[in-house]
């Protein structure tokens, strides 16, 4: 008996071995049947008619599920464009100032604009005097024409040109170290841009020509870039190619990674001292609750308004932003012949119609002075190529100004008289004092002079 049982103990030990081992061997098929499907799902998906799972990606910028203007997915760009537009750059890639090393006065009140403001801003050097070398200046058909200072000036802005078109960059925006503007330029700004995205509706805006490499507009040029890399390609006889042709023209939409839409101008600016009346017919007048009434646009009275318009030529290069091609055909054209200060060169382009331009006026931006009274006219600190000698104030300067005005107002600056169209309801210098020190007295922090403290 005890044989039998020996033997059935056997049986039943050798069966649980078994259904261990199928276990296993189960376990381990399963295992690698989920590892070739994973591995091969896209291929299998055809023949079982299954469909790949579908990855959304979330980005900051809205989807567009209209051409109409008034569906939630444009209003949604329009609304983050216009936001943009507004932001501590003013919707440009950068912000740069010109500025020479000794204006340590100018450096310090934009960075005060600036910082009471909202705005983040670069430094860009200027081209000092001691810099410019008759061999490293372009030709000229007018030669000594400019001076050492106009030829500096000129130099860095080209030198901004220049890495632009080198790295093909976005859009910047580039200021004149002694550029002042509303306390309020970011929603300016803003406000700005719906109306000039709208101008740009209303003239049928279409992208500038793009010569660089691979640009979407300029498919001539990759027509012909692409023959020559293969010489086995001839072209039918009644080919034509023009070297200003381009795609389709592109629509105006809002874009809020180019709030600005900068394929479709060359320049714009918003700080000018004067304009050319050519074109001016082109122009959008808008509402701008920050514009004081009792300005004028070539004899037409505005109130609160503002007006974009395409540019006849600019004077004064205060502040503008400027494309990639912008800089491109104004490094062309300075390289070929540099016969004009760098604003009349600007102005010379646009007049030709050969610079697609836009500005806006009265100017968003606008360059300050020191009053005439405080004594900083005769250190000649009023103009970086026009102050002659620069030397500390003589005792026989102008000094009234601080015997009333400048304690009363907390302020030493003025918006240059050439600047004629100009009107800001508070400019960032006359406010610069009371945002910082509130109701604090000048006076109370000067010398005394009967305690000598």
């Amino acid at each position: 008996m005890a044989g039998a049982g020996d033997y059935l103990g056997s049986l039943l030990a050798q069966g649980r071995s078994y259904r261990h081992l199928h276990r296993v061997l189960l376990a381990a098929f399963v295992l690698v049947t989920i590892f070739v499907l994973d591995r091969y799902r896209t291929a299998l998906a055809g023949t079982f008619g299954m469909t790949e799972p579908v990855v959304v990606e979330v980005v900051e910028e809205v989807p567009v599920v209209s051409e109409s203007p008034t569906q939630p997915g444009n209003l949604a760009k329009e609304d983050l464009s216009i936001e943009r537009a507004g932001n501590s750059t003013l919707g440009f890639h950068a912000i740069y100032y010109i500025n020479m090393q000794a204006r340590y006065d100018r450096e310090d009140a934009m960075a005060l604009q600036a910082y009471i403001s909202g705005l983040d801003i670069q430094d860009f050097p200027a081209v000092e005097a001691d810099m410019i070398d008759p061999i490293g200046m372009p030709p000229s058909h007018r030669p000594r024409k400019l001076k050492t200072g106009e030829k500096g000036c000129w130099r860095a802005h080209a030198n901004i040109w220049s890495e632009m078109v080198r790295t093909k960059s976005p859009p910047v925006l580039i200021m004149e170290s002694d550029a002042t503007w509303d306390i309020n330029l970011r929603p300016i700004m803003s406000n700005l841009n719906k109306h000039f995205v709208d101008f740009l509706r209303r003239i049928n805006s279409t992208a500038v020509h793009d010569p660089s490499w691979g640009a979407k507009n300029n498919a001539a040029a990759l027509h012909r870039r692409d023959t020559a890399i293969d010489p086995t390609h001839v072209p039918a006889d009644n080919t034509t190619t023009s070297t200003n042709s381009t795609e389709s023209p592109s629509p105006i939409h809002y874009n809020p990674d180019d709030p600005w839409l900068s394929e479709h101008w060359d320049l714009f600016s918003v700080g000018q001292c004067f304009e050319h009346p050519q074109d001016k017919n082109i122009n959008l007048i808008f509402p701008d609750p920050w514009v004081p009434e009792g300005r004028q646009y070539f004899g037409q009275k505005l109130g609160h308004e503002r007006v974009v318009r395409k540019s006849g030529g600019i004077t004064c290069t205060t502040s503008y932003a400027i494309s990639h091609t912008g800089a491109a055909k104004l490094l062309m054209r300075s390289a070929l012949d540099l016969d004009n200060p760098v604003d009349l060169l600007i102005r010379r382009l646009t007049l030709s119609r050969d610079l697609v331009a836009y500005s806006v006026m009265p100017p968003v931006i606008a360059q300050w002075e020191y009053r005439g009274d405080v004594g900083m006219t005769e250190r000649g600190s009023q103009s970086d190529i026009n102050g002659g000698k620069h030397i500390d104030t003589p005792e026989s300067a102008n000094m009234n100004g601080w015997d009333g005005a400048v304690p009363e107002k907390n302020s030493v600056w003025i918006t240059k008289a050439h600047h004629r169209d100009v009107t800001f309801d508070k400019m960032a210098l006359d406010v610069a004092w009371s945002e910082i020190l509130g109701d604090a007295q000048l006076k109370k922090s000067w010398w005394d002079p009967k305690s000598g403290d």
